[in-house]
């Protein structure tokens, strides 16, 4: 009988990055049924499918569906809080203040924000994903508006009492904004309150433009 060679003998990956690769699928997959499907038609079958995994695999993972949504959306924010770092590298705090606006609203508005959204919204009349869900959302606020202090010291500008309010504040117009669009399909008219938000944020800071 032949020996394999070390070219055609498969090398198994460890376990856990295994279970890392399995884990980021149906996530990714879950991302897609909520977004193109929204919350109710979204189940465990349908995310397996999606992902290319079998369903045991899936339940080994997340053993619910309230598990896989609290997972996607702290993936969800761990993702864009890397795409919001990687957007500070090619401008000024200054630049990047200016155009803060239209990055929140471009990023809530991906899929991957849609797909949190009807988990907020689907949390309303399931309490237990309420309950983990708001637990969650209390870290990630947290963690968000101690960053965007960092950029507004990094930008030279005045701290304000209200800040934390007024992170709130841009975060959900951005949300709005996003369902307004995905349902009217208005993008031309959601581009001027873009815009309207950022003169906004600059009336609130107007060191920004100096």
């Amino acid at each position: 009988m032949e020996t394999p060679t070390s070219e055609t003998r498969r090398v198994r990956r460890p376990q856990a990055e295994r279970s890392a690769t399995t884990r980021a699928k149906l996530i990714d997959a879950a991302i897609n049924c909520l977004h193109r499907l929204g919350y109710a038609s979204t189940n465990a079958s349908l995310v397996a499918e999606e992902a290319g995994v079998s369903r045991g695999a899936m339940m080994h993972q997340f053993p619910g569906k309230t598990a896989l949504m609290l997972a996607v959306v702290r993936a969800v924010f761990e993702r864009d809080a890397e795409h919001y770092k990687q957007s500070i590298l090619s401008v000024t705090p200054q630049e990047w203040m200016r155009s803060l606006a239209a990055t929140v609203c471009e990023v809530v508005g991906r899929p991957s924000g849609i797909a949190v959204m009807e988990i907020m919204l689907a949390s309303r009349s399931d309490p237990d994903l309420a309950g983990q869900l708001r637990e969650i959302q209390l870290q990630i606020d947290s963690e968000a508006h101690a960053w965007v202090l960092e950029r507004h010291a990094a930008a030279g500008l005045q701290a304000r009492p209200d800040s934390e309010a007024l992170h709130r504040l841009f975060v959900a117009a951005a949300r709005g904004l996003a369902m307004e669009e995905l349902f009217m399909r208005n993008r031309g008219e959601i581009k001027k309150s873009i815009d309207a938000l950022g003169e906004v944020l600059r009336h609130f800071y107007p060191e920004i433009d100096k």
